[in-house]
């Protein structure tokens, strides 16, 4: 679930994320890519994050009782397209900067290597527009 707020009002776009990382000694490497699956509307505008793409190095705790925590630092690249009627802002901009993300991670029972991941993540931010997300996936570790 992302969101995307100008001014005040929200936008949820609906995205697919796919992260892929290298860890060692509860550190890693992580790139990420988002893309859009839909478009959601502020003051009849179209708003669509049509990819964003991050790199971020990422502190792990361990799993205790089944839980961990993950805090990731980095930087993203937003790419969004706005479209409305003819008298507002119609384009594709660029929205480039830090990018944070704090996830907790549950493991599943029987399967050492694989949890459930539910993480809130800041993609960009700025005194305009603020891009951010709520994720809830699978992580597995080869």
């Amino acid at each position: 679930m992302t969101g995307i707020e100008l001014s005040g009002e929200k936008a949820k776009p609906d995205a697919t994320a796919i992260r892929l990382g290298a860890s060692n000694n509860n550190m890693a490497l992580e790139v990420q890519y988002l893309i859009s699956n839909e478009t959601d509307n502020i003051y009849n505008m179209k708003f669509d994050l049509e990819q964003s793409v991050g790199l971020y190095f990422v502190m792990q705790s361990g799993i205790t009782d089944g839980y961990g925590l993950n805090v990731s630092l980095g930087y993203a690249m937003n790419k969004m397209a706005v479209s409305g009627p003819s008298n507002t802002y119609n384009g594709k901009d660029q929205y480039d900067g830090f990018s944070w993300r704090i996830a907790l991670l549950q493991q599943i029972p029987y399967l050492e290597r694989t949890q459930v991941r539910l993480a809130y993540q800041s993609l960009y931010k700025d005194s305009d527009i603020e891009i951010t997300g709520i994720s809830l996936g699978i992580t597995y570790q080869f």
